[in-house]
């Protein structure tokens, strides 16, 4: 058995036991795709597969206004609002951070099974949402940024 596949074996056990679907699905069909011969495919999902996600999620965002569950009016109404001001700053923050941890992952490909490992044990036991690498990484980064600056 590879490495890659123990990997994703203790990413899907993980998953499972902490009952994160997500995770769990997202394990088998990566063991699934490795199995096939079409290295393509993972290679396709690994090089375009963050930017389909962030697409996915703020189109599913969108839809919301597009339904119109969320009307024009209480947009305009609301967003001077204490929760509509710190909702664009925590955005404006969440955004600049994924932009830092785009960065450490191309500088630093390794800490990549280390933001995949907590974000399985976040999602898994923290109740949190899967989507945490690309986040995690940015925090990531910030913190290195900061433990090079205090350290010195």
């Amino acid at each position: 058995m590879s490495q890659e596949t123990a990997a994703l074996l203790l990413i899907l056990a993980v998953g499972a036991f902490g009952r994160n679907y997500m995770v769990t699905v997202a394990a088998i069909i990566a063991l699934i795709l490795a199995a096939l011969p079409l290295p393509s495919v993972l290679a396709a999902l690994a090089d375009n597969g963050i930017r389909v996600g962030i697409f996915l999620l703020m189109l599913a965002v969108l839809a919301e206004l597009a339904l119109g569950r969320v009307p024009l009016h209480s947009l305009t109404k609301e967003l001077w609002s204490i929760p509509s001001l710190l909702a664009i700053v925590g955005g404006i923050l969440a955004s600049w951070m994924s932009g830092r941890g785009i960065e450490l992952l191309q500088r630093q490909p390794q800490v990549a099974i280390g933001l995949v490992i907590g974000s399985v044990l976040g999602a898994s036991f923290f109740g949190g949402v899967p989507i945490g690498p690309l986040f995690a990484a940015g925090v990531t980064a910030v913190a290195m940024g900061l433990w090079q600056v205090f350290s010195r």
